[in-house]
C-alpha cells in the first residue's frame, strides 16, 4: 500500500511524514489544483523530511494546453527539481481537441532521467480516460498515473479506474480526489488497488487553506494499514 498526500508547506510535509504518509506531492497554490512550487520550498522540504517527495509542474491553472514557451518553462523547472533531489515530477499535457498532447509529452520526458514521473488528473479530462492510459503506456518513463476514472458518478468512475488498471501495464494507478475516511473502506473494496492520493480531507477543516490536521491524517493511514493485498 502507497498513500500520497498533499503538501504547500515544510510544516505541511513534516505533519504528513509524521502521519505515515509514504509520499508528498508537493505543490503551491491547492485552490487553484496545484502549481509547481518555489525551488527553496522544494530543497527544504526534501532536506527536511525522509519519505519522498513529488513535485507538481505546472506553470498556470488556465488549462493543460500550453505554449512552446510554457514548455521550455516546464522542462526548466524539471530539470531544476532533479537537480535538487525529488523523487519524481507530477505533470500532464493536454492539446486542444482535450487529447494527450504526445509531442509536449515527450519533450517533457526527455528531461526526467532518474525521476519518478505522475501524469496528473488531466487524464480525467479526456473523453476516453482508459484510451488514454493505454497512450502513455509507451513510454516507461511514466511510473504513475493520477485519476479520478473521469468525472461525473462515483460508480460509474470506480469501474473506469478498474479498466484504466487493467490496461495500464507498467504504470500505477494511483486513485485520487474525494477520498475521505469515510468513503476510503468502500473505495478500496470496490477496486482493490494499492495506491491512493489524499489532499483536503487531510486538512484542517477540510480547506486547501488550512494546515495538515495530524489525526485525520493517522486516522486515514491507520484505516489503509495492512490492505495492501490488491493489484498495482
Amino acid at each position: 500500500m502507497l498513500i500520497e498526500c498533499i503538501a504547500t508547506t515544510l510544516e505541511d510535509a513534516k505533519r504528513l511524514e509524521q502521519s505515515g504518509a509514504d509520499r508528498i506531492e508537493l505543490v503551491s497554490s491547492l485552490t487553484e489544483g496545484g502549481l509547481t512550487p518555489s525551488f527553496g520550498l522544494i530543497e527544504k522540504v526534501i532536506k527536511d523530511i525522509k519519505i519522498p517527495v513529488n513535485v507538481m509542474v505546472r506553470p498556470h491553472a488556465q488549462s493543460f494546453c500550453y505554449t512552446d514557451d510554457e514548455i521550455n518553462i516546464m522542462k526548466r523547472d524539471i530539470e531544476m527539481i532533479r537537480v535538487i533531489g525529488a523523487n519524481g515530477v507530477v505533470l500532464g499535457v493536454l492539446d486542444e481537441h482535450q487529447q494527450i498532447d504526445l509531442l509536449a509529452l515527450e519533450d517533457l520526458l526527455e528531461g526526467t532521467i532518474g525521476l519518478d514521473v505522475t501524469f496528473h488528473r488531466a487524464i480525467d479530462s479526456l473523453a476516453d480516460p482508459v484510451e488514454g492510459v493505454r497512450k502513455l503506456t509507451k513510454y516507461k518513463e511514466v511510473t504513475t498515473i493520477l485519476t479520478s476514472g473521469g468525472f461525473g458518478d462515483w460508480t460509474e468512475r470506480l469501474q473506469t479506474i478498474k479498466e484504466m488498471n487493467r490496461v495500464s501495464k507498467h504504470i500505477s494507478i494511483l486513485v485520487g480526489s474525494g477520498l475521505t475516511k469515510n468513503n476510503i473502506s468502500d473505495v478500496h473494496e470496490r477496486i482493490q488497488l494499492n495506491q491512493y492520493h489524499f489532499g483536503t480531507s487531510l486538512r484542517e477543516k477540510q480547506s486547501p487553506v488550512h494546515p495538515i490536521d495530524v489525526q485525520a491524517a493517522r486516522e486515514i493511514m491507520e484505516i489503509l494499514q495492512g490492505r495492501g493485498d490488491g493489484n498495482k
